[in-house]
């Protein structure tokens, strides 16, 4: 009896045991997540691949730019508002040639830069050691501005599975409301502290 009583409770350990190990398991999703380093704007964020400090971040209705061909356009009216998040990028090790942004709302919300504007900092390729400063751009509702944050993960391969990702929180920056025309210039080359060549 003693037998049959030590192999019960053995079941019951074993059971229990497997119970409590479930709620550490991570589930797919968060197991191959990018991995994600945040800070605040006009300070650098480092991750393993590249660092990102936000300069400046504007808003407006109308954007001047220019299209693929390096013709200009504009003003082109937004659908809600323009947010212009001017930053500099620079890649740590190696050349990094697809690195998507998006826009994070407080609620999850997140916003794409819009493809069609080959100027956008997220369009350049990124060589080691030479910061890029450039902007990029959102089209966003007035009214779901709400605590956003910019993220931008590098993703080789286009693959973002455990991925270098900076978040920026761009909520205490006021952003700057303009009533001309934001102006989206290409992304250039920082070489020093006064020199830039345009890439």
């Amino acid at each position: 009896m003693s037998r049959s009583l030590t192999a019960g409770l053995l079941c019951v350990l074993l059971v229990a045991g497997i119970a409590v190990l479930q709620h550490f398991t991570l589930d797919k999703k968060s197991l191959f997540a990018p991995v994600s380093t945040s800070g605040s704007i006009g300070e650098p964020v480092v991750t393993d691949d590249f660092s990102l400090e936000v300069l400046d971040l504007e808003v407006g209705s109308a954007l001047e730019a220019t299209d693929i061909l390096g013709d200009p356009v504009g003003p082109i009216e937004a659908n809600g508002v323009w947010v212009l998040v001017r930053a500099r990028i620079t890649a740590s090790h190696t050349t990094m040639t697809n690195f998507p942004a998006e826009l994070r709302m407080k609620d999850g919300t997140t916003y794409d830069v819009p493809g069609w504007f080959s100027d956008s900092l997220d369009r350049a390729t990124l060589s080691p050691g030479l910061p890029q400063e450039g902007a990029f751009l959102f089209e966003v509702p007035l009214e779901r501005i709400d605590e956003p944050a910019l993220v931008v993960t590098h993703a080789p391969d286009f693959n973002r599975y455990l991925g270098a990702q900076a978040s920026v929180a761009l909520d205490p920056a006021e952003p700057r409301s303009l009533d001309d025309p934001l102006v989206l210039l290409p992304p250039e080359v920082r070489t020093g502290k006064d020199n830039d060549a345009s890439e």
